[in-house]
């Protein structure tokens, strides 16, 4: 089991005014900075959970999915033996641009594999609603590093809550814009889905209805028989 997040935003734009530094806070620091918090929760439970989880942060999702498609190339653990991958990007922030999103996020892919409804079951069980943008969650399912790990046949998944804000790639997408509650609430919902897949003897699998999955179940298959 794989969480992720990416580290990297887009740095210093010379000559885009007085504040030149583009912080990313919520693009990709809400990620990030949870990454880490879940780490320390599931670090701090005296039972262990049956599957091992990797936490990590990468870099260069905003240059092409750099950090994660090397890390694809060169796993810590065989990427046959990684049965998910959810990946949280823009978290922090609720004044998505179709109004606010409070106790409430979205998986890109949602109905790809089993891994959207193990995250809506979370969501049910904590108080938060996990759902199918009719739109971005297609589109944007392969903007992030899920992608990397869905191209090699693992089902991988971003959770976002807010798919456009204010200050998206801006200078002022700082830190006290975040809700800080709600970002604590999507990691929750995050942890159970994370220790749901993780005690499971049965690892997710894609939506063989699906045909926007299909290629990805025809990777999991020659993964699988690689193995």
């Amino acid at each position: 089991m794989l969480v992720t997040a990416h580290y990297d935003h887009i740095g210093i734009r010379e000559g885009k005014g007085d504040d030149a530094i583009y912080n990313g806070a919520n693009d990709d620091g809400s990620g990030t900075v949870s990454v880490i918090e879940l780490a320390r929760a599931f670090a701090a439970q005296k039972q262990r959970p049956k599957r091992s989880i990797v936490f990590m942060t990468v870099f260069g999702e905003e240059h092409g999915l750099v950090g994660s498609r090397y890390y694809g190339a060169h796993p810590l653990v065989p990427v046959a033996d990684t049965v998910a991958n959810i990946n949280l990007e823009q978290i922090g922030r609720t004044d998505d641009s179709e109004g606010p999103q409070v106790l409430a996020a979205a998986i890109t892919g949602a109905d790809y594999s089993d891994v959207g409804e193990v995250l809506r079951r979370a969501g049910e069980l904590t108080g938060t609603r996990i759902t199918r943008h009719p739109v971005n969650s297609d589109r944007n399912f392969a903007a992030s590093d899920n992608q990397a790990l869905a191209d090699l046949g693992v089902p991988a998944h971003t959770v976002s809550v807010a798919y456009a804000f204010p200050d998206y790639h801006g200078p002022a997408d700082t830190w006290d814009k975040i809700d800080y509650a709600n970002m604590a609430a999507i990691d929750r919902t995050v942890a159970l889905a994370i220790l749901t897949i993780a005690d499971d003897p049965q690892a997710p699998r894609w939506n063989a209805d699906n045909p926007k999955a299909a290629k990805y179940l025809e990777a999991a298959r020659a993964l699988r028989a690689g193995k």
